[in-house]
């Protein structure tokens, strides 16, 4: 029996499910319907707040109030308080206005895999274009793209882990 390969596009559409399966339902359990806010968090906050500041769940109470549950490393909890109408409003102009109402603050320690911050973009160009010539495979867009930068961020973070 022979049997083609399967093309380009099938294999992009074929990852970009799986991957949406795999993460989708450990996102909805904290609310999120996608990593976007997780992944764009440094954008919205700014590189400092971001190290010490992490989105936990998202909270629908109810039809007008949408709370953000955001852990804060240490004391850090009074200054985000004071901090948190900024932090609504980057999230509102970022998502579109009144996507979260309110902040609700937990202060503890941050996880240990949580990196807030992304590395330089001029540490990664490397190694995103490494993991973008492994997906020759794959049709120039949007999917390789975003694989090529997941990919980079892995073989950074996998470069990390072996220094320590």
């Amino acid at each position: 029996m022979n049997q083609k390969p399967y093309s380009s596009q099938a294999k992009s559409h074929y990852l970009g499910s799986l991957i949406g399966r795999l993460t989708g339902p450990a996102f909805k359990r904290r609310g999120f319907r996608d990593v976007q806010i997780m992944d764009h968090w440094p954008v919205i906050v700014g590189r400092q707040l971001a190290t010490m500041t992490m989105p936990e769940r998202l909270v629908r109470r109810s039809e007008n109030e949408t709370v953000l549950v955001v852990r804060v490393d240490g004391a850090m909890a009074l200054e985000i308080q004071h901090l948190s109408p900024q932090i609504l409003d980057r999230i509102n102009q970022y998502y579109g206005p009144a996507t979260v109402t309110r902040l609700q603050i937990i202060q503890g320690p941050l996880p240990r895999s949580f990196h807030g911050v992304y590395p330089r973009p001029s540490e990664l160009r490397p190694l995103t274009q490494r993991a973008d010539a492994a997906l020759e495979d794959f049709p120039r867009g949007n999917l390789r793209d975003a694989l090529a930068r997941l990919g980079g961020r892995i073989l950074h973070r996998a470069a990390k882990s072996d220094e320590n």
